[in-house]
């Protein structure tokens, strides 16, 4: 390399303007505050147990997630049992990240002090972000990982630095130890940089020593997908028809996208349009061609709208740099700066008036949208008086029958709830729901069940078992379904056919709530 060319080289690493640390530190400082503060308003999230019960039960592979949420929510439980706070840090710290990342996009967009400020708000105040924060799940860490990978993408694109591209592969691996949702994003990357360039991108050595290091880390996932009969692919259909019942599947996805965007979405779509139009964003026109993939992926199978969600950092950076053009800039700077501060004062006003609580609740919760809706402003409750009844009723039992019983529910989000929240005395928890199917089964050994159901199961229980009484009812007008609500407890004797027989008929992905 000639001194010349070092010079251009270091020429174009100074051509950015300088990152807003202050103003942008201060957004992330404050939203920090503000999430530490109400990190623990919401009870447990059914999928907070289960990552908990799974994390005592580690394995390189899960019905729909990969190891990493596991190990984290055991590592925190270890940090601090029984502590809301700490299971959601690692989501609170992914959505401070998300914010910075929001800015660092701007600014390599070319994007000066007010466009690094308003891409930060637009996140810091968007309701995916309020969202991300508030329970540890799946799609807090995704979403920010895929932002970072953009990010890293953006700025080998103008410095060609191979170090960006091994930092990007280790980002990827670890993505897939999250969600085998990765490749799909790959994809609209590969295609995006065959379409527009730079198409040299895909001849860096890096590049295919990145796609080895995730086969071989997502290789043991796959071998436990293998073996268990690939139900990760099972689950789509499942979460295509909670979709639709939720949320009204591809009808409703205009809607999601306004619910996790708020105001910002304006910005989303402005940074659309503005990497198209743009001349200075020109370069990074892959983008667009991703969020596409994404889309369509999206659109194609039906499933959840926040797969797209990780792409929000860097279109709200796009439509930021966009608005600070001199043709825009004094009309965008005024509007800007006003539904940034509408935005945000929605957003903490969402964070402190929210939960709701449930004896506010002035009907019952019938439907899969309703439910849905309550999920957002209440959360998930009932889990003590969950807990509790199965407790009594367990207690109720003989001591001399106590050494041949099993309690087994219906979904897994209460055999979660029982393992990690019932008491130490109960006996081993069983569910043939999801994930938890593949923690084990009963043995033949185990002769009583205690079965956790809606007064609906009674009929395929009566097939199960001989003797199927109703020991205790759990009915609370306005609770939770599937939790405090339309439960019974059954208790069930003298099985017809051995567990080993009857467990695989009895799996499957649906969380069926009872309603």
């Amino acid at each position: 390399m000639t001194s010349a060319t070092r010079a251009d080289d270091a020429d174009l690493r100074n051509t950015l303007p300088p990152f807003a640390l202050r103003p942008v530190g201060a957004i992330i400082g404050l939203v920090a505050v503000v999430l530490l503060v109400r990190a623990d308003r919401y009870d447990y999230f059914g999928d907070e147990l289960y990552f908990l019960s799974a994390g005592h039960r580690l394995s390189f592979g899960y019905v729909d997630q990969g190891p990493l949420l596991p190990l984290i929510a055991r590592y925190m439980d270890w940090v601090a049992t029984g502590s809301l706070v700490a299971l959601r840090i690692p989501s609170i710290m992914a959505a401070l990240l998300a914010i910075g990342t929001a800015a660092a996009s701007a600014r390599e967009f070319g994007g000066e002090r007010f466009a690094q400020v308003l891409a930060a708000l637009a996140y810091a105040s968007c309701p995916f972000a309020i969202t991300q924060s508030a329970t540890l799940s799946t799609f807090a860490l995704d979403a920010t990982l895929v932002s970072v990978l953009i990010w890293l993408t953006m700025r080998w694109i103008r410095i060609r630095n191979d170090r960006l591209l091994i930092a990007a592969a280790a980002l990827v691996a670890l993505d897939l130890q999250v969600k085998l949702l990765a490749p799909v994003l790959i994809a609209g990357i590969g295609i995006g940089v065959i379409v527009f360039g730079p198409r040299d991108l895909l001849r860096r050595p890096a590049v295919w020593f990145g796609a080895g290091l995730s086969v071989v880390t997502v290789l043991p996932g796959l071998v436990w997908q293998a073996r268990h009969g690939w139900p990760q692919l099972a689950m789509g259909a499942t979460i295509r028809a909670e979709q639709q019942a939720a949320t009204g599947a591809i009808a409703g996805l205009p809607m999601q996208f306004a619910m996790h965007t708020g105001i910002a979405g304006f910005l989303a779509l402005a940074g659309i349009w503005a990497l198209i139009r743009h001349c200075a964003l020109r370069p990074y026109l892959f983008i667009v061609v991703t969020v596409a993939v994404q889309a369509g992926f999206v659109l194609a199978t039906g499933t959840r709208a926040y797969y797209v969600a990780g792409l929000l950092p860097v279109l709200f950076a796009a439509g930021a740099v966009w608005a600070q053009t001199r043709a825009f800039r004094r009309w965008a700077q005024a509007t800007g700066t006003a539904l940034s501060a509408l935005a945000a004062t929605i957003a903490v006003a969402a964070v402190f008036l929210l939960p709701v609580s449930p004896t506010a609740l002035d009907r019952p919760t019938n439907t899969q949208s309703e439910l849905s809706t309550r999920m957002r402003v209440s959360g998930t409750s009932g889990w003590s008086e969950l807990a509790a009844a199965v407790d009594t009723a367990y207690h109720t039992v003989d001591l001399g029958e106590r050494a041949y019983i099993v309690i087994v529910t219906q979904t897994y989000w209460q055999a979660s709830a029982l393992d990690r929240l019932g008491g130490p005395d109960l006996p081993p928890i069983y569910s043939p729901n999801r994930g938890f199917a593949y923690f084990g089964q009963p043995s033949d050994t185990d002769y009583t069940a205690l079965y956790v159901a809606p007064e609906t199961a009674e009929p395929v229980l009566r097939h199960t078992f001989s003797d199927v009484t109703s020991v205790a009812r759990l009915d609370d007008r306005l609770g939770f379904p599937g939790i405090d609500r339309e439960i019974v407890i059954w208790r069930c004797d003298h099985m017809i056919r051995p567990w080993a027989e009857t467990w695989p008929q009895l799996i499957t992905n649906v969380l069926d709530p009872g309603i």
